[in-house]
């Protein structure tokens, strides 16, 4: 890799001060979660992710077109937006698959809220989260409502990203799927590997080769009986 770099103490020096995270978090901050926070709060085992971070999370999931609570796992262990809007939490996709499926009208009401706001705003392109799939029209007489097509919409949204874990549970079952195998822990062992297989093509390359040869010198000596 050459160089070391390290991130800067608040990551969200990377990010444009105009990006459309912060609004995902203003919004986020103004839905009420304290009925779902009690009902996490007194469940036993773990302590539970804070709701308004896994609710930023699926907002700008939403707006980036990513459904899959997989993909999401690793945007938040890897994209530095993702990671700001997680505060340093790492929710595995388990985590995240199962607060969208138990909080669908939670994340309904998130997501609605985040297209009026954006409307009234004047943003027009909210990504995968515009509704009707293209850039939103600005018309101040509907700005703080959405018609039932809109609303049809952002439930499809909810219900093709459950469908798309349940699809992805299949494939996986308990891995994320795109993990080195266990075996393969250390950079050392990857170069190992590489090596193996790098020797053991170039021994099947080989031995075609010669199966080749030995097909064409055999066919030569039958041509001359």
């Amino acid at each position: 890799m050459g160089q070391s770099w390290l991130l800067p103490p608040d990551i969200s020096e990377l990010i444009p001060i105009d990006h459309i995270c912060y609004l995902v978090i203003a919004i986020v901050n103004s839905i009420d979660v304290s009925e779902i926070e009690k009902k996490y709060r007194f469940k036993p085992g773990n302590p539970a992710y804070p709701r308004r971070m896994l609710l930023r999370l699926l907002v700008q999931a939403a707006i980036d077109g990513v459904w899959s609570s997989r993909k999401i796992d690793k945007l938040a262990h890897e994209n530095v937006v993702y990671m700001y809007l997680a505060g340093n939490e790492k929710p595995d996709f388990r985590t995240i698959c199962k607060f969208k499926s138990e909080n669908k009208e939670l994340i309904e009401t998130t997501f609605k809220k985040t297209v009026i706001f954006a409307k009234a705003l004047g943003i027009l392109n909210l990504g995968h989260l515009s509704t009707d799939g293209t850039k939103m029209k600005a018309n101040a007489s509907n700005n703080y409502t959405l018609s039932k097509a809109e609303i049809e919409a952002i439930r499809e949204i909810i219900e093709r990203g459950i469908a798309i874990d349940e699809e992805e549970d299949k494939l996986y079952g308990d891995r994320r799927g795109d993990e080195l195998p266990p075996e393969l822990n250390t950079q050392q062992k990857i170069r190992e590997k590489l090596k193996e297989i790098e020797q053991a093509s170039d021994r099947k390359l080989k031995s075609a080769a010669k199966k080749i040869i030995a097909q064409h010198v055999l066919g030569d000596e039958l041509q001359k009986e």
